[in-house]
């Protein structure tokens, strides 16, 4: 089997031709990249937009593909920290290096890993986007999210409290779907912008009893080791999506055996401890960056917080939290 040496490829990469060349516009952020593969530069124009210069670059990328080595991606990446570097491996002969202080990343790729534009667009650059967002200025909030009129309403809960089915429920309800697991906020001054990917939306097998569109779905295993259905939202009737809003509502979903819902409003304090549980430390050396998120997360909860404990059905917790939000 042919194996990377990743140390060898890191300080070779710094002096290969990489002649392709593009701007993207990444949740808030402006992404620099530089390649020498035009797949890799077609799984970003698909999942990010591509800007022209001006502002100045939040994050550089260089990703090289090396023509002479041939080898499959695994099954599951593998992820190791230390201090302000990240490394990620995908495969024997696909790896990336970050740098969360300098905001660089390089990475170097097989011709069948850059092939693959669904892995780039599912795995890669989402998981990217996590493991720079601090370093980009960016916060990451365990919550689904879906828009109305411009205004997000946030849903947030532990794993399994539904935030996935409800977003979609919600979007064939007068909402405009966004997010289903992970929304990522940003912040200029006083505005605060929420954001989402376009990539497939993650259900539990369960949720086939309330989308029959998911019935010809085979589950996969996602990489926090649940298996799931994958689909793009809008293949679900009267679902449109929407990447980006102003955030407005923030309510945390509850599961209880009574079918009567109780909703409580939320005190700041306590909405910020539930999301900040969710966000990664950062190493004393990038602190700062740690504590810019901080800052966003405790400016996010400074809007209106609810708790619903519930055991409704999908279609009528939706009508519920349609009226918390003043759109029924």
């Amino acid at each position: 089997m042919q194996v990377l040496d990743p140390a060898n490829r890191v300080t070779s990469l710094a002096h290969d031709n990489l002649p392709l060349a593009a701007r993207f516009f990444v949740a808030g952020s402006i992404w620099d990249l530089r390649s020498n593969s035009k797949e890799i530069l077609q799984a970003m124009r698909e999942t990010f937009d591509q800007v022209g210069s001006g502002r100045q670059a939040d994050l550089q990328l260089r990703f090289h593909v090396d023509s002479s080595v041939n080898a499959a991606l695994w099954s599951t990446p593998h992820f190791r920290a230390l201090d302000h570097l990240y490394y990620a491996t995908y495969g024997p002969c696909d790896s990336m290096l970050v740098d969360q202080m300098g905001r660089r990343v390089i990475g170097s790729f097989s011709p069948a890993a850059a092939r693959d534009l669904r892995h780039w667009k599912q795995t890669v650059l989402p998981v990217l986007l996590g493991i720079v967002s601090a370093s980009i200025g960016v916060t990451p909030v365990h919550c689904a999210c879906v828009v109305k009129g411009g205004s997000g309403l946030l849903l947030g809960g532990e794993s399994g409290a539904g935030k996935s089915t409800m977003a979609l429920s919600l979007s064939r309800n007068g909402f405009s779907y966004l997010s289903d697991d992970c929304t990522y906020l940003s912040r200029t001054g006083t505005e605060m912008r929420a954001w989402g990917l376009p990539t497939p939306v993650k259900l539990l097998p369960d949720a086939v009893s309330h989308f029959p569109e998911l019935v010809s779905l085979d589950p996969v295993l996602s990489l926090n080791g649940e298996w799931v259905l994958n689909m793009d939202p809008t293949e679900i009737s009267n679902v449109e999506r929407c990447l980006s809003c102003a955030p407005q509502w923030l309510v945390f979903l509850e599961r209880k055996t009574d079918s009567q819902p109780v909703i409580k409003p939320l005190s700041p304090l306590e909405a910020a401890s539930r999301l900040v549980a969710d966000l990664e430390r950062m190493p004393h050396i990038i602190f700062d960056q740690y504590e810019y998120q901080l800052e966003t997360i405790h400016r996010l909860v400074d809007r209106e917080c609810w708790v619903v404990q519930h055991g409704l059905k999908p279609e009528l917790l939706a009508r519920l939290l349609a009226e918390i939000c003043g759109s029924a």
